[in-house]
């Protein structure tokens, strides 16, 4: 999708969106998100997509940081965005992060073993949008299989598979609505992303279900 036309800022102001609708774009704003969780992609000419990023509450998003074409912006879950005017001096800033966040999730994508690479993502996620509680690390950000798996560059059914048995080893808990415990400590400096190292570990998952 190419960026709309200059438009008053004002008349945007905050705007709410289900899930999987695309986000408008504009040439002189950028939406900044206050809740929920998007995705940015691109596509080639036989329709493949290459996801971007993945980006939540705090995060800015829009034509003028991705500068190519094309490009969408899609809702994952329930969002609330805010227009905010593009800034010289806080576009490059932004950039700059989304930079840093794009070449995770590419690192991530390059490991070609598919559980190796499941377990990067989920560590990944943890970090960036994972609720800290006793158990473990909630992710409750409704992202089905079917995206995961879009994400990853993998299919629906070895997404779910390998989720069941990241669960059957402890590492993980799945819940309703998509939810999902990482139960062991992937983030500690002695074993953060080594799937070797990662062994299985107990939890209490009652006050989650």
């Amino acid at each position: 999708m190419i960026a709309s036309p200059s438009v008053e800022i004002d008349s945007l102001q905050r705007l709410h969106f289900k899930p999987r609708q695309s986000i408008p774009q504009y040439s002189d704003c950028l939406w900044h998100i206050e809740k929920g969780l998007v995705r940015t992609f691109t596509w080639d000419e036989e329709g493949d997509l290459a996801i971007l990023g993945l980006w939540g509450p705090g995060d800015c998003v829009g034509q003028p940081l991705a500068n190519m074409t094309p490009f969408q912006i899609e809702s994952l879950c329930e969002v609330d965005v805010q227009a905010v005017p593009v800034s010289s001096s806080e576009l490059g800033r932004m950039m700059r992060s989304q930079i840093r966040h794009m070449e995770k999730l590419f690192s991530i994508n390059s490991y070609k073993r598919a559980p190796q690479r499941l377990l990067y993502f989920l560590d990944w996620l943890g970090s960036r949008f994972g609720q800290q509680i006793e158990q473990g690390r909630l992710l409750d950000v409704g992202l089905t299989h079917q995206l995961i798996a879009e994400m990853m560059g993998l299919n629906r059914i070895t997404t779910t598979r390998l989720l069941n048995e990241l669960a059957r080893e402890n590492k993980i808990k799945l819940f309703p609505k998509q939810r999902i415990l990482l139960t062991c400590n992937m983030t500690d400096s002695s074993n953060r992303l080594n799937p070797l190292l990662l062994g299985p570990c107990e939890t209490n998952s009652k006050d989650v279900a």
